[in-house]
């Protein structure tokens, strides 16, 4: 049997990732920043009871409990569920219900689960192997696959075998040697046997009380979570707002709620008069994206279209405009080589050139285009940067109409989302492995671009079955590709700014860019 559970990670990555730990998370009150009154890790007991109102950006779309749908919302699942393992605040995996997840060998195709002994659900029942069995089914169901089946696939659901009440051995039909980061997902959560997504059961830190869908979440403590001592609060609510901006700060402001995500940092100056309030900004990988669509006879199936799209762009004003300044221009992928070492950092920035960008356009017989960008406010600023959007394509001789959606339930709701030419989305801080089984593979789950590079594919699967040093330098040249001819524009990732009322303690900066990683067993009285 492997020794127990280890982050897996090769001493370079654990180099990085330490200096991430270090000095990676911006503090609130650096230079360009407002003063204002920063949340700071608590010290000393921690208060217990009270209930504590959060308004995280995406509740008013978050129309469904079971954490498998695209509708659940992460506030939510990292409520309710736990998974395998989990990503700590420095976005390195850690041991959440699995106290073992390895590999058997060196082939990557056979792995072990043991549970942590005596973890019970909400409904009292003790997590068994039978329940991860059942979780899996579920995860790779093909007729209802959540998103993290695509990093979870090689997984052969008739060759697993329960070796005993806490333990599994699973085989893999190619080799995979991210499997432990692939378990991480709040997608990948784990639930009892015969899970009712109308009565949802899972062993996260708080129960469902009552659920009103895009409206209101509220939960009770579970008094049997297995991190013990947690959680400290005695209650937890969700609460959507349509108006994700103005509505949300008002929110708060009045104390009507205790916080919220993803404000606006032109907010701040608001935010700092109020004496009752703390703020959280951290530097993050989360990031926003254009996306276009380039399968056969698709506007941007033209690789000198797509590259001419990314050279129109200015970036920075992108950053300035959208998010005040708080955070950095992009590359394309998604992802960051302070975030993830598989990342190639040396890649050159697609800084914007306008003649450059006419002559592609010209070369394709596109000059002139016009193209729709069906758009929302998602996360922070996104429809600001799609503005910008036009009028950089302006300056180059194309116009963009945009199709503003008004809320995330109906953006990811309908057929639009998969089969729009040019969209924009965002997500929290990712990695190579994680992007490209998603979106940069010919059969990714959110791959709505219709990009399906031969050699992207090729290199991806040799990246999995290799040695941890060699799976980065394959990856390296995935990104590379991507960046060169991939269906992203990803300008920006962003310095999330959340704020919450002084009544509370427990929040950290976390690198995935959500208000504590979502952690609220974490949040307690202050």
């Amino acid at each position: 049997m492997p020794e127990p559970f280890s982050a897996g990670l090769t001493r370079r990555q654990a180099l990085r990732l330490g200096a991430l730990g270090a000095g990676g998370l911006l503090l609130a009150g650096c230079a360009g920043t407002p003063a204002v009154r920063t949340a700071t890790a608590p010290t000393g007991p921690r208060k217990r009871g009270g209930t504590f109102r959060f308004a995280p950006i995406s509740t008013a779309g978050t129309t469904s409990a079971d954490p498998l749908s695209i509708n659940s919302g992460y506030e939510l699942r990292f409520a309710m569920f736990d998974s395998l393992v989990a990503p700590d605040h420095q976005n390195r995996v850690q041991p959440a219900l699995a106290e073992l997840l390895e590999p058997e060998g060196t082939d990557q195709s056979v792995w072990t689960i043991r549970l942590r002994e005596g973890v019970e659900f909400h409904n009292g029942k003790t997590l068994d192997a039978d329940d991860v069995l059942f979780s899996l089914q579920r995860i790779l169901d093909p007729k209802t696959p959540s998103s993290a089946s695509n990093l979870l696939k090689a997984i052969d659901l008739n060759a697993i075998k329960k070796l005993d009440k806490r333990t599994l051995r699973l085989k893999l039909t190619s080799p995979n040697s991210q499997l432990r980061r692939a378990f991480a997902p709040s997608e990948a959560a784990i639930m009892p046997v015969g899970f009712d997504p109308n009565r949802p059961v899972g062993t996260g830190p708080f129960k469902q009380v009552n659920f009103t869908p895009g409206q209101r979440w509220t939960g009770t403590r579970n008094g049997s979570y297995w991190r013990e001592g947690r959680p400290y609060l005695d209650g937890l609510e969700f609460i959507g707002f349509a108006d994700t901006t103005t509505a949300r700060t008002n929110a708060v402001l009045s104390g009507q709620i205790d916080g919220i995500d993803g404000l606006h940092p032109a907010q701040l100056p608001q935010i700092s008069a109020r004496p009752n309030l703390n703020v959280l900004i951290s530097q993050s990988g989360a990031y926003q994206v254009f996306e276009m669509r380039c399968d056969k006879g698709a506007v941007f199936e033209d690789p000198r279209v797509r590259k001419a799209f990314k050279l129109l762009v200015d970036r920075p004003q992108m950053v300035k405009v959208a998010w005040n300044g708080q955070g950095a221009v992009g590359n394309d992928t998604g992802v960051w080589a302070e975030f993830d070492p598989a990342m190639d950092g040396s890649l050159p920035q697609h800084a914007q050139d306008l003649d450059q960008a006419r002559s592609l356009l010209k070369a394709a017989g596109k000059d002139g285009m016009t193209v729709t960008l069906r758009t929302c406010q998602l996360a922070t600023g996104q429809v600001e940067s799609a503005n910008v959007l036009v009028q950089n394509a302006k300056a180059a001789g194309v116009t963009v109409n945009l199709d503003v959606v008004a809320n995330r339930a109906q953006y990811y709701g309908g057929q639009d989302y998969y089969t729009s030419q040019f969209k924009v989305d965002s997500d929290s801080t990712e990695t190579m492995f994680a992007n490209t089984a998603y979106c940069f593979t010919g059969k990714g789950i959110y791959n709505n671009t219709g990009y399906d590079n031969p050699k992207v594919n090729s290199l991806y699967v040799q990246a999995l079955a290799a040695t941890p040093e060699k799976y980065q330098e394959l990856m390296h040249e995935v990104s590379r590709l991507v960046w060169d001819d991939g269906p992203w524009i990803s300008w920006g990732r962003q310095n999330t700014v959340h704020v919450c009322s002084n009544k509370f303690t427990g929040a950290v900066q976390d690198a995935s860019g959500r208000f504590n990683g979502y952690q609220w067993s974490d949040i307690s009285l202050a």
